[in-house]
C-alpha cells in the first residue's frame, strides 16, 4: 500500500494539467478552442473524474498516511508540506470531483456556448484542483 499513497500526488494534477494544456490551447488557438466546447468539456471532465476513480480507488482500498511533498515539486518544499491521505480527505475529494463533475454536464446541457464559455471550463477545473490540493495538503482529522 506504500507504493499507492505515492499516487496521490496524482489527484491535484489531473484536473490542474488539462487546465493548463485547455487554457495554453486557448491562448494559441482562440477561435477554433472557442468553437470546440464539447470536446474541451469531455477533457476537462474525463480529468476530473480520473481524480475522482483514484480518489475511490485508495478509499475502497483503504490507502492512507502522510507522506512529504515529491521532488517534483521543489517549489513547495520549502514550506515543509505533506499530503495527509486518510479516508476522510478521500470522501470530500470524491464529493469534491462529482460535484464538479455535474457542474460541467450541466454547462454543457444548459449554458450558451460562447465566449468565454471555455474560460469558464479552465476555471471550473483550476478551482477543482485548489480544492483537492487544499484537502489534501491540510491534515482534515485535526480539526475534525
Amino acid at each position: 500500500m506504500e507504493d499507492y499513497i505515492n499516487l496521490s500526488i496524482f489527484l491535484p494534477i489531473f484536473p490542474l494539467g488539462m487546465s493548463i494544456f485547455i487554457l495554453i490551447l486557448l491562448r494559441s488557438f482562440n477561435r477554433t478552442i472557442n468553437r470546440l466546447t464539447k470536446p474541451i468539456s469531455v477533457l476537462l471532465l474525463v480529468s476530473i473524474l480520473m481524480s475522482t476513480l483514484l480518489s475511490l480507488y485508495f478509499f475502497l482500498n483503504h490507502v492512507s498516511g502522510n507522506i512529504p511533498v515529491p521532488n517534483i515539486l521543489s517549489v513547495l518544499k520549502s514550506f515543509n508540506l505533506e499530503i495527509h491521505l486518510n479516508e476522510l480527505t478521500e470522501k470530500i475529494i470524491i464529493i469534491l470531483g462529482l460535484i464538479s463533475s455535474s457542474i460541467i454536464l450541466y454547462s454543457v446541457a444548459k449554458l450558451p456556448r460562447q465566449n468565454g464559455y471555455v474560460l469558464f471550463m479552465v476555471a471550473i477545473g483550476s478551482i477543482t484542483s485548489l480544492l483537492i490540493s487544499g484537502t489534501l495538503f491540510i491534515d482534515i482529522h485535526k480539526y475534525f
